[in-house]
């Protein structure tokens, strides 16, 4: 740390560790931060194995209706994942929730594995959904809270959405490419999958207990002012934002990630395998997107790159739209396309999770964060209950239709409900509302960004006194 004091010296830099110390110290906050981050790999895993289950699944011969649940079942049980563990962490504490979390999710995927009917399947799939849900509300704002300064939680999101979102579906598809390739029957290949998932759950349990323990823990926090039985009546503006802007974004993401195997399927024909392989060639090249949001978040606000990613997406499906008919036949065009709209799904993606984690005073901000997170994951089963049943029926350019004027939707909401904030806001927001003063720090955070406040730091005697010998040195 520095600090300034009358005389305007600084106390001598502190010695450089050595190779091994760097080393030590660089190691715990990777361990801490993939602990932190393996339950949001393993929730895109899990969502990503729903894409191919249905194929694979054949055995169990699901009614249409069961295998559109199939694919749903998990948000319903992430909704209430979601409401729950977001609020509960805000009195428990945030290393106790992860760990719970951790454990539902792994009962959830060795039942999905072992589920012997569509029944059950729809049964554990609701059963990993709950602690899906909780992931995000608790790893996002988990997130935040460990960066080193107001300012660089969206990073710390987008690092987080990034090791997700990223490397997730890309596992998934990997993995089930190989087993496709294997000759394995396919009501063996389904249930690997799901292992394979059961597996991420396992390891994100052990390493969560043994690395977290210095987690923020807000149960020893007293409730300042009445914070939390005001918060929605002073943060209904933000809060409904973004939940709103959440549900139009998981619409998009979820509906779209739920069907495009199926849709390049319909683009391409030949074996499925072939559909798995284009699926996880499109996550692999828009991982640089995703690698390129944290750095962009540090250059511009998160409210106009969140503007920017819905204008891209709005954009890149329309012309999926208008010109479907004549790129469908055109693979390499096509799938262009479909990856540049892929590419600016992600910024928005990082946005959702980083402005609510960040937004929100620290008192209640599991439960801001779980309310939004919910609001999405009924634009997700929305979406994957619309586009499914569109893509069944043939009307695939309806599907793009459909993400285009959700885009739009998303963009005019952004532009009238998100707060343009900077670091500064967010710090001066915070200490309203721990002084109970909501009303200002909802205005606080609408006012835009802040210059940070100039701080004077203050000298005690044994500094005065160094001063002073140091002064006298200089002048003998």
């Amino acid at each position: 740390l520095e600090y300034q004091c009358t005389a305007g010296l600084r106390p001598p830099p502190l010695p450089r560790p050595a190779p091994q110390g760097r080393a030590a110290a660089m190691a715990s906050p990777v361990v801490f931060a993939v602990a932190t981050g393996i339950g949001l790999l393993t929730d895109k895993y899990m969502l990503e194995a729903t894409n191919y289950v249905e194929h694979y699944a054949a055995d169990m011969r699901p009614t249409p209706q069961q295998s559109e649940f199939i694919k749903c079942a998990m948000y319903a049980g992430a909704i209430f994942g979601m409401v729950t563990m977001g609020p509960v962490s805000d009195f428990i504490g945030r290393r106790a929730s992860l760990i719970a979390c951790s454990v539902v999710t792994l009962a959830g995927a060795l039942l999905s594995a072992g589920a012997w009917s569509a029944h059950a399947l729809i049964a554990a799939r609701i059963l990993t959904g709950v602690g899906m849900g909780g992931e995000y509300p608790l790893a996002s704002t988990h997130s935040a809270e460990s960066s080193e300064g107001s300012g660089n939680g969206a990073r710390n999101v987008a690092l987080l959405y990034l090791f997700g979102n990223g490397l997730g579906p890309v596992l998934c598809s990997l993995v089930t490419y190989c087993l496709d390739l294997s000759g394995l029957p396919g009501h063996i290949v389904w249930r690997l999958i799901f292992a394979v998932g059961a597996l991420l759950s396992l390891c994100g349990l052990v390493l969560r207990y043994f690395t977290t323990k210095n987690a923020k823990n807000l149960a020893k926090v007293h409730n300042p002012k009445g914070t939390r039985r005001n918060f929605v009546r002073h943060y209904w503006r933000p809060l409904f934002g973004t939940s709103l802007i959440w549900l139009l974004f998981d619409v998009v993401e979820y509906g779209l990630k739920q069907n495009d195997a199926a849709i390049f399927a319909e683009s391409e024909g030949g074996p499925y395998r072939n559909s798995v392989l284009m699926v996880l060639c499109q996550r692999l090249l828009s991982i640089p997107s995703l690698a390129f949001a944290p750095w962009l978040l540090t250059k511009i606000r998160s409210k106009r790159v969140q503007m920017l990613g819905f204008a891209g997406c709005m954009c890149a499906n329309l012309t999926l739209a208008l010109g479907y008919s004549e790129l469908k036949g055109i693979t390499l065009l096509f799938n262009a396309v479909y990856l540049v709209q892929l590419s600016f799904q992600s910024l928005p993606g990082v946005t959702t999770l980083a402005i609510s984690a960040e937004i929100f005073p620290t008192v209640v901000k599991g439960t801001g964060a779980g309310i939004s997170a919910a609001s999405g994951k009924i634009g997700a089963t929305l979406g994957s209950y619309l586009f499914t049943l569109l893509q069944e029926q043939g009307h695939v350019s309806a599907i793009f239709w459909t993400v285009a004027a959700t885009s739009a939707a998303a963009v005019v909401a952004t532009a009238l409900l998100t707060p343009g904030y900077n670091g500064a806001t967010l710090a001066h927001a915070e200490e309203l509302a721990h002084d109970g003063r909501l009303r200002e720090a909802v205005r606080a955070l609408y006012r835009g960004p802040q210059a940070p406040p100039r701080q004077e730091a203050k000298c005690d005697a044994q500094d005065m006194a160094e001063i002073e010998n140091a002064s006298t040195t200089a002048s003998e």
